[in-house]
C-alpha cells in the first residue's frame, strides 16, 4: 500500500508511509525489493503488488471509496511518484484504486492504465482490480450492466477481476458477440 495519505480521517491512512511523496517513493521501492528480491522465482520471495493506483488516499473528506478531485499537476507531483518508483524497482503486479479521479474511475481509466502504466512506464506485469471494483462500475455510473463493466475493465487493461465475478460471468459472451476481441482476452 503506497498511497499518499494526507487526510487523517481516511480509514486506511495507517497502512501507508504517510503524507510525504519522497518518503513513500523510497518505501515503495524498498518494499518491492524486500518482497521480490533479485529473483522472484526463489522459494522465499513473492510478487509485490503496488496498490492502489492511484490517488486512493486523496478521497474527498477522507471517506473511503470516495472520489478524488484534483489537478493533473497534483496527481503527477504528489500521488504518481510512489507508483513510478515501484515500476522502476521491478514490481510484478499493480492493483487499481477503487475511486475515480475527476469522474474517471481508475478501474477503467485508459489514460492511467494504457497511456501511463503500460505506455510511458513500460509496465508489463499483471494488473488486478480492487476487490469488487469492476462490479462497482455500475455504482460509479460508468456502466449500466455487469457485462458492460467487464468489457470496459478488460479493454482498459485490467487482467484480473478480484471478486466481482464480472469476468467469469460475462467475458465469454462478450467475445462471442464481438464486444471484446479474443486478442484482448488473451
Amino acid at each position: 500500500m503506497i498511497d499518499i495519505g494526507r487526510d487523517a480521517r481516511w480509514g486506511r491512512v495507517a497502512e501507508g508511509a504517510g503524507e510525504d511523496t519522497y518518503l513513500t517513493s523510497r518505501y515503495a521501492a524498498a518494499k518491492v525489493r524486500g518482497f521480490q528480491g533479485d529473483d522472484i522465482s526463489k522459494t522465499d520471495k513473492i510478487a509485490a503488488c503496488a496498490k492502489h493506483f492511484v490517488a486512493y488516499g486523496a478521497a474527498i473528506g477522507g471517506r473511503d471509496y470516495n472520489s478524488a478531485d484534483m489537478s493533473l499537476q497534483t496527481l503527477w507531483e504528489t500521488y504518481m511518484p510512489p507508483f513510478k518508483s515501484a515500476v522502476d524497482a521491478g514490481v510484478a503486479t499493480f492493483m487499481t484504486s477503487f475511486n475515480d479521479i475527476n469522474g474517471d474511475p481508475c478501474t477503467t481509466s485508459e489514460y492511467l492504465l494504457k497511456d501511463v502504466l503500460r505506455g510511458e512506464w513500460n509496465f508489463n506485469g499483471t494488473v488486478i482490480s480492487d476487490s469488487g471494483a469492476i462490479g462497482e462500475l455500475l455504482a460509479h455510473g460508468s456502466a449500466s450492466e455487469r457485462n458492460e463493466a467487464a468489457e470496459q475493465a478488460i479493454n482498459a487493461g485490467i487482467d484480473v477481476d478480484m471478486s466481482s465475478m464480472c469476468y467469469t460471468e460475462n467475458l465469454e459472451e462478450s467475445v462471442k458477440n464481438g464486444n471484446i476481441s479474443e486478442d484482448v482476452l488473451n
